[in-house]
């Protein structure tokens, strides 16, 4: 009995002196940064920006606490990837440098006296892509708890300047060959609905694969999947106001997914594991024997993509992506500078590496004798 009061006195000054240990170490003074990424939107006509680094202690010292910065590398870029699903791009180093590297937090502070990230020569940095800097607390003379590195994160947005208007039942016919087999798809645009017109199409192969506004059983106001797969979300559309919104199918679960500014509304398992769109495939028409199928409003950055793009993916470019992405099968960007005549013909580029030009057509295609028009080509400011 005696031996067991023994045991029991021991491990209980054991657990005492473990809390005390444990709360010693939740007070103990300790350095890391409040945030573990912060973001910087430029504007296309700035060259440079001063950004402050500012480490914190988690108690207040009664002495000062010495820091030291150091910029990661690649690797740790590469890693921050893969934790939040993007692609971004470690910054090029002739793109910023850090002031100075040490700082002190005064007794009595809570906060680090600012350390300035100079970021400079940014005309040099490509529209549309985001670049992060890794900033880490290499040294302290008090200890540094895990959010000990800040990922800076430099975006420079694309700005839209022109569009194209479809009000005038101008549309394009695009050429799909033998090629056009997919096991993975999406469709993607950036739309913009002047009138709501039920079977207004936006782009797709009419009894096959179709991305378009209303139906039968479904509001002018309303997007819908139609051909092998037929959905559509509750979600309501309004006019004069800018979407982007995305197809994404699946082969290999048949799942078939809308996105509307990067967000998942509506969701269908399709009863095919692929589609061919080999044949006449068109942005902002049907087909020939219903020419009210027309869209009536404006559009750009239409594309589509052999792979089902996810949801970051389409979240993050919305108004532009590399011509050299993996898997891009078509891409016109209809801003006006993409626009072309050859013999008579109106043509729009296909960004992509694949050359499917679209031609820009008015009234009946008519399998493909249909009259070739102008496209019309208006200004309208577009950013993030």
């Amino acid at each position: 009995m005696k031996y067991l009061k023994y045991c029991i006195g021991i491990f209980a000054f054991l657990a005492l002196n473990a809390c005390k240990d444990k709360e010693n170490e939740l007070l103990e003074t300790k350095v890391y940064f409040e945030q573990a990424q912060q973001r910087l939107k430029l504007e296309n006509n700035v060259s440079s920006h001063a950004f402050n680094i500012t480490a914190r202690v988690s108690n207040i010292s009664d002495s000062d606490v010495n820091v030291t910065y150091q910029i990661g590398d690649a690797q740790m870029v590469a890693d921050y990837n893969a934790k939040n699903g993007t692609k971004y791009q470690m910054m090029p180093a002739e793109n910023f440098s850090l002031q100075k590297n040490s700082t002190v937090i005064k007794k009595g502070s809570v906060y680090a006296e600012p350390c300035q990230l100079a970021l400079k020569n940014l005309s040099t940095i490509q529209e549309g892509n985001t670049y992060v800097i890794p900033v880490t607390i290499a040294d302290a003379s008090v200890p540094t708890i895990e959010a000990k590195t800040l990922f800076v994160e430099v975006a420079k947005p694309i700005v839209i300047n022109k569009v194209f208007d479809f009000t005038g039942r101008k549309y394009l016919s695009i050429p799909m060959d033998e090629k056009a087999k997919f096991n993975a798809l999406t469709y993607e645009a950036m739309i913009y609905v002047d009138t709501f017109v039920k079977l207004s199409t936006v782009m797709g192969a009419e009894g096959n694969l179709i991305f378009r506004f209303g139906d039968t059983t479904v509001d002018a106001d309303q997007i819908q999947v139609a051909g092998n797969v037929q959905f559509n979300p509750s979600k309501k559309f309004a006019a004069k106001q800018w979407y982007h919104v995305a197809l994404v199918f699946d082969g290999a679960t048949k799942r078939t997914e809308i996105y509307v500014d990067g967000e998942r509304v509506a969701e269908k398992t399709a009863s095919v594991n692929s589609f061919n769109l080999n044949g006449n495939f068109f942005i902002g028409y049907a087909y020939d024997y219903d020419g009210s199928r027309t869209w009536r409003g404006k559009m750009c950055e239409c594309r589509v993509w052999s792979v089902a793009r996810t949801a970051n993916e389409l979240k993050n470019n919305k108004l532009g992506v590399d011509p050299n992405s993996e898997g891009l099968f078509g891409y016109w960007k209809l801003n006006g500078t993409d626009v072309y005549q050859k013999d008579g013909n109106y043509y729009v580029k296909d960004q992509s590496k694949n050359h499917r030009d679209a031609t820009s057509r008015r009234g009946a295609y008519q399998s493909g004798r249909g009259l070739s028009v102008e496209p019309d080509v208006v200004e309208m400011r577009i950013s993030e």
